[in-house]
């Protein structure tokens, strides 16, 4: 019990870690624009203080794979199903080791992207969703399903661009980006949050 909730709240420092990283690193670089840069340039050789975003987000990452196990473990004691916890904890650890890898391979290094495997995210959602769906937490599901709904929707029209609308262009790139990090990043800290009242 007690370790379950002590790798739960490395997930309250999920969010903190990479929207700070995000802040503090934008703060230090004049003329950057959240608006047409992507979040990942502040790590680049082109900022002037790239450890500033890289160093952040290695530690979110970390505290996301720790998290990754306090969420399997808090939703199979709360009566989760165990394929369903376990592939929970298994989105959130592999987005946990792309931001790792994000950190520690600054771009243009083509290890940043971290082999695709922060795109399993949007799914740690929706099986903790349906792991405990025998389980009365409303605000937990509706948290879980706002999260999941709003970053597949998100991806349908950035990354697979469905109807040809490009709504994405270079000079909006960071805004969508950081609209995306909005449904993605901040329902961690929540949902940990609640796991640990629930298990309380």
């Amino acid at each position: 019990m007690r370790l379950e909730r002590a790798l739960l709240t490395t997930g309250l420092a999920v969010p903190v870690l990479y929207f700070s990283a995000l802040i503090g690193a934008a703060s230090t670089w004049p003329g950057y624009s959240h608006v047409t840069q992507y979040a990942s340039e502040l790590g680049s050789a082109a900022a002037l203080h790239p450890w500033l975003f890289n160093v952040p987000l290695v530690a979110c990452g970390t505290a996301a794979t720790l998290a990754a196990a306090g969420v399997f473990l808090a939703s199979k004691r709360l009566g989760g199903r165990a394929v369903l916890s376990f592939l929970a904890g298994l989105a959130l650890f592999s987005w946990g080791v792309a931001m790792i890898m994000g950190g520690l391979f600054p771009l243009p290094d083509p290890l940043h992207t971290g082999f695709g495997l922060g795109r399993a995210l949007p799914l740690a959602p929706l099986f903790l969703w349906l792991s405990l769906a025998a389980r009365p937490a409303p605000q937990l599901k509706v948290l879980l399903a706002a999260a999941f709904g709003l970053s597949i929707a998100f991806l349908i029209v950035i990354k697979l661009d469905v109807g040809g609308l490009h709504l994405m262009a270079r000079s909006n790139v960071g805004l969508w980006q950081r609209a995306y990090s909005l449904t993605t990043i901040p329902w961690i800290g929540v949902a940990a949050w609640m796991l640990k009242k629930e298990a309380a």
